[in-house]
């Protein structure tokens, strides 16, 4: 009989914000204290006799590392394809993938379950890849989320520090609308799909232009609004040659091309589908915006 649900990527963001709406069993690589967590090197033999009476298994692990292609095709492509071999037959698999699989700029606006995949960065094919591996599986939900954010994803802090410190620059004329959505509402989503849902749903809150989400953040700062700009090319090529040094032996760059990405081309998306029969509802994003200025400006205070 299938009776249990299990979770991968429980020490990550995402993965933790999960399990705390589940009782799923979290599968890791080496013990990290989480309860019932289930220690395995992934292999397909182990993933086969943990899964035997699984009826769910979320898998929310996998790799964001866009420097890293290799890495890229084994976390994402590879790690799905042992899970998707290892469940049993009636096991509902519920996939977080990514908006990213409709390109930087998507075959329409917004985009929905429907829009042609156009999946343009090694990051992007390596979730589409995964996705047509789980699909293959009969009672799957494939998850479509937006770029997260949250007080876990301390990355946005650099673009926080470099505003208060007036450096930092819209690229391009920031009229581009970005599909945020908050790590929370993600989790809430994911773990409904335990029970409800079938197929593919995009996961992305109502977006914010480039320019309104740095006036939000500017003022819980207390500081002017970004009004500098750079062009996109100019942003794309820096953080290019930036990557170059990088793989020469040189400094992990702050802002890779897949960042400026995110924060310069113009994407939004019809969650109509996740709202109906998921209970989708993610919080407003000038809610969430504010909220992590305000975390950020309280632990700049308390240091």
């Amino acid at each position: 009989m299938l009776t249990e649900v299990y979770l991968t990527g429980a020490t990550g963001r995402l993965g933790g914000a999960v399990l705390e709406r589940t009782r799923a069993m979290p599968l890791v690589r080496k013990p990290s204290g989480l309860k019932d967590e289930i220690v395995t090197d992934f292999s397909a033999v182990q993933l086969k006799r943990i899964f035997r009476n699984a009826a769910c298994v979320i898998h929310v692990a996998g790799s964001v590392d866009t420097l890293d292609e290799r890495n890229l095709q084994e976390a994402n492509v590879e790690l799905t394809r042992r899970i998707v071999e290892a469940v049993p037959r009636g096991c509902r698999i519920v996939f977080s993938s990514s908006v990213s699989v409709y390109g930087k700029n998507p075959a329409e606006i917004p985009a929905n379950e429907d829009t042609q995949a156009n999946p343009d960065s090694a990051y992007a094919r390596s979730k589409y890849d995964a996705e047509k591996i789980v699909a293959s599986h009969q009672n799957h939900v494939i998850l479509r989320i937006g770029t997260l954010y949250g007080p876990q994803f301390e990355d946005y802090y650099r673009v926080l520090a470099m505003m208060s410190a007036g450096r930092m620059r819209i690229i391009g004329q920031g009229l581009n609308r970005i599909p945020f959505v908050h790590v929370i509402d993600a989790a809430d989503a994911v773990a409904a799909s335990i029970k409800r849902g079938r197929g593919t749903y995009v996961i992305a809150g109502d977006p914010l232009t480039q320019r309104e989400i740095y006036a939000l953040a500017a003022k819980e700062l207390g500081v002017p609004a970004p009004d500098r700009t750079i062009p996109r090319f100019v942003a794309l090529f820096l953080a290019s040659a930036s990557e170059f040094a990088y793989r020469l032996g040189g400094k992990k760059p702050p802002f890779t091309c897949e960042h400026i990405s995110v924060l310069a081309y113009d994407r939004a998306f019809d969650c109509s589908r996740a709202r109906k029969e998921l209970g989708f509802s993610p919080r407003r994003l000038e809610e969430g915006i504010k909220a992590m200025a305000a975390d950020y400006k309280a632990r700049r205070t308390s240091q």
